[in-house]
Order: C-alpha cells, then structure tokens, then sequence
C-alpha cells in the first residue's frame, strides 16, 4: 500500500473498518457475489449483515459496515471448509 508523502502514513494505519461504510453493490462483490445473490443472502442466511438505511424513505440506499462484511466472509469461509471436509 502506497504512504502518503507528507506523513509516511499508510492507509491501514488511519483506515477502521468499523467506520467506513459501503453500498450493496461494494458488500456484494466484496463477498463475491452478484448483487441480486446478495440480496438473497440476506433474506435466507440470519448471519448475513442486514446493513442499515440512510434515511426513512422506502427509497433509501443501504449502507454496510466494513467490517461486518469482512466477519461475514469469515463466517462463509469458515462455513464452507468445515462443509468440505
């Protein structure tokens, strides 16, 4: 990963997952996944993350907590190793 010039900070030092949220389609592909497959994911599976709105809309995006994908994707791994062996 490429440090600022200024600082010689990389990103992985100022960069929370926990903070940073990202759209449906960033999670689905995060995860390997179509949008659409994500979606359905997150209707079957309880562990998916269900993300949150950004507003009372029907119409609003939702976002998804960085790291909430990553311990989804854990999990899916996890899940299919045991599954497989």
């Amino acid at each position: 990963m490429q440090t600022t010039e200024k600082t010689g900070i990389t990103p992985e030092d100022w960069i929370d997952p926990r903070f940073v949220q990202i759209s449906r389609k960033e999670a689905a592909r995060i995860l390997g996944r179509s949008p659409t497959e994500f979606d359905r994911m997150r209707k079957a599976d309880p562990e998916c993350p269900q993300g949150f709105k950004t507003g009372a809309g029907q119409s609003c995006s939702v976002l998804f907590r960085l790291s909430d994908i990553y311990s989804y994707s854990t999990a899916l791994m996890e899940r299919y190793s045991s599954s497989n062996s």
